[in-house]
């Protein structure tokens, strides 16, 4: 059966029209944008109008010892440092209290940066008396700065209390008191609406997909409707991938709604200003990209609820499980709020976080494109897996009325084995993959950083290869274990001609100059984004690659990257994909996603390599479809690579051909370029010469779903 885009268009608005018909869809999808911002926005005023109210729970403010801090408690003490009566009346005739303490093993300053103070005051002696207080707050912090106003204002008094004692009766000892203001940390450019709006995003994405899922799912099951559905001449997948659209609509539609209202509510009542700055607002593009991470919050959000109400067998127990979720996905939001919490690391790829922290910072303008990118495509990959996850449950008996499965049935392994696995399973290991390789990668670059005069460059090597084993090896490998499919199949470990591997050796003969050609033109197009310093810390790691053993250097950059990502992206990823996908729809998804994968390195973006990284992962594709195995790919990958290494190692010997330039900025000679294409078609021809009589190991995708 021939499964057409109009097809899934009709499935889709089918879907969507059951879902706008039902009145709770339609309260969340309209009602709430009219009725809640308006109360929100009067709320909103009253808590601001009252905001400068000096809180009862006294503020923490740290010393450097026993001394400072009795001065200035008695400075406070002091009843000349209280503001005149009028002043507290104005404040509501309340008094700011303050703790002084003493930090233990650690500066006051240090403890302000840990968020265990609002203050840090340090101190200057003169004689017996303070000469100079230099009052420390926090940026960011509305409580640290709101102490620090309100300590520099009581000094203020104090002193003009004294100054005007000590004129009245003309001492000429007096010494007024040199207060210095300055404060620590990263400086909040945003306003409240940057903070404001990333909520919005969570709380009503979640409320408008919340009933469509349920009732797409679970409702459908309860009522009986389901197991016609099912019986219907489609495809399941094709059916939730029609119910998954209408979610996505119905969430985006009521994120879209909420924004709308409540950028109109604050145009009408006049708070943009106060929530924004007098002269600060939300541009025409920061919207557009607000709107763009709708889509990302309606995709993540539809695909984990649909995965959690596929185990409900009725509307009431889909409930049970989607409440709990919608608390804890309050925790990240929450956490964005937080002084010091940027979009950088591990936090990154967290799931939900990210895409926060990402809208926080394009409503600050202070976005960066690297944790943009990061956050992006994480979000997608879980989207995708959770996707994947609910796909495998509405193919189950989890569709049936009777079905005793449960959340914990994800986790069983199958009772017999398979060829290879599924695309479900892929997208949740690809899912797995960034985030392990992200967080792996950053802390040993933080490590190797902070260490690296004990550590030597070959153990350098020794441990970036281990990291690559631990996070490309073995999490498809658990993946292989769990879902029980055959090494074999799997891993695509069948013999190849032997003429292949002569194929491939020519054809690495010619791949690595195509390789260097696309390096150079990303930098002549402006996509190379290495700083002079990053460029010169690149020359200093190849100059002390001189130092490194040869053999070493082969086993490390060249061996261990061949055999672990062939085994990930043209073992295991390309036979999941193929047993769905066409030979050269296959081929351009593992190869995509081989480019992707390098182009995270640590904390930077290295978009220079994706076009090389690519193009290379469409010959090893092509290799890996034509020969069926992953053996020929290795030695390919392998060869690659070594040349790379040791023209790196070895760029001043070799200034006689050409390659004395290593940074890569100067384009080949024509005549080196013809002879690598030579290499390139010769390599080609005798691989497809030596399998002509070869047929694909996986036969061609068809309709059904496993």
């Amino acid at each position: 059966m021939i499964l057409t885009w109009s097809r899934l268009r009709r499935l889709a608005l089918k879907e969507l029209r059951e879902t706008l018909r039902d009145r709770r869809t339609m309260l969340t999808l309209v009602m709430m944008p009219l009725l809640v911002y308006p109360l929100l926005s009067m709320a909103l005023n009253r808590f601001l109008l009252s905001s400068g109210m000096p809180a009862e729970k006294p503020f923490m403010v740290g010393v450097s010892d026993f001394e400072e801090q009795q001065v200035l408690q008695s400075l406070l003490n002091d009843p000349r440092s209280t503001p005149p009566d009028a002043i507290l009346e104005v404040n509501g005739g309340r008094l700011a209290n303050f703790e002084v303490v003493v930090p233990e093993n650690m500066s006051a300053e240090e403890a302000l940066s840990n968020n265990l103070l609002d203050l840090a005051v340090m101190f200057q002696q003169s004689d017996e008396s303070p000469s100079a207080l230099e009052i420390i707050s926090y940026n960011g912090d509305q409580a640290s700065q709101n102490a620090q106003r309100i300590l520099t204002e009581r000094i203020h008094w104090l002193q003009l209390s004294q100054a005007t004692q000590i004129i009245q009766r003309i001492d000429p000892t007096y010494h007024s008191i040199d207060l210095r203001i300055r404060s620590i940390g990263e400086a909040n450019s945003g306003s409240i609406l940057g903070t404001v709006i990333p909520l919005v995003l969570v709380l009503m994405t979640i409320t408008g997909a919340v009933y469509p899922a349920i009732d797409l799912t679970a409702g459908e099951r309860e009522r009986g409707t389901m197991e016609a559905l099912m019986a219907s001449p489609v495809p399941r997948w094709w059916l939730l991938l029609a119910k998954y659209i209408a979610v996505v609509s119905v969430a985006f539609l009521t994120a879209m709604g909420n924004l709308i209202a409540m950028f109109v509510t604050i145009k009408v009542t006049g708070l943009g200003s106060i929530l924004a700055g007098e002269n600060a607002g939300i541009g025409i593009a920061q919207i557009v990209q607000v709107f763009g991470l709708l889509v990302l919050f309606s995709c993540f959000f539809s695909a984990l609820l649909l995965s959690l109400t596929s185990f409900a067998k009725s509307f009431k127990e889909a409930q049970a499980y989607l409440i709990p979720v919608m608390l804890l996905s309050l925790g990240p939001a929450m956490l964005s709020l937080m002084p010091g919490i940027s979009l950088d690391g591990p936090l990154a790829v967290a799931p939900l976080l990210n895409i926060v922290l990402l809208a926080r910072d394009i409503l600050s303008g202070t976005a960066a494109s690297t944790g943009a990118l990061i956050a992006i495509v994480s979000t997608l990959l879980y989207a995708a897996a959770t996707l994947g996850i609910a796909a495998r449950l509405f193919g189950s008996d989890a569709v049936e009325r009777t079905s005793q499965k449960s959340i914990g049935s994800i986790l069983q392994r199958p009772s017999s084995f398979t060829p290879q696995p599924n695309i479900n399973e892929a997208s949740l290991t690809i899912a797995l993959l960034l985030p392990a390789s992200f967080v792996v990668s950053n802390g040993l670059m933080q490590w190797l950083r902070l260490a690296s005069d004990q550590i030597s460059v070959s153990s350098q090597l020794i441990l970036n290869a281990v990291s690559l084993i631990l996070v490309f090896g073995l999490i498809p490998l658990a993946a292989t274990f769990i879902g029980r499919h055959r090494w074999k199949t799997t891993y695509r470990l069948s013999k190849s001609p032997a003429f292949a591997y002569l194929g491939v050796l020519v054809m690495a003969g010619g791949a690595w100059a195509f390789a260097h050609e696309a390096l150079v033109l990303a930098d002549q197009w402006g996509f190379a984004l290495l700083s002079d310093d990053q460029i010169e810390k690149t020359r200093s790691l190849l100059d002390k690659w001189k130092t490194v053993p040869p053999w070493l250097l082969l086993i490390t950059m060249a061996a261990t990257p061949a055999i672990i990502e062939e085994l990930c992206f043209r073992g295991y990823l390309f036979s999941a994909f193929r047993s769905k996908l066409k030979p050269w729809t296959t081929i351009t998804v593992t190869a995509v996603l081989f480019g992707l994968f390098h182009v995270f390195v640590g904390s930077t973006l290295l978009v220079e390599r994706f076009l090389p990284t690519t193009l290379l992962g469409v010959l090893l594709g092509w290799v890996a479809y034509r020969t069926g195995s992953v053996w020929p790919g290795i030695v390919l990958h392998f060869t690659h690579n070594g040349m790379l290494e040791l023209a790196a190692r070895y760029h001043e010997q070799l200034a006689f051909l050409g390659l004395s330039d290593a940074d890569g900025s100067k384009h080949l000679p024509p005549q080196w370029l013809a002879i690598a294409a030579i290499c390139v078609a010769t390599g080609v021809a005798i691989i497809h010469w030596s399998t002509r009589n070869q047929r694909p190991t996986l036969s061609p995708p068809d309709s059904s779903i496993s």
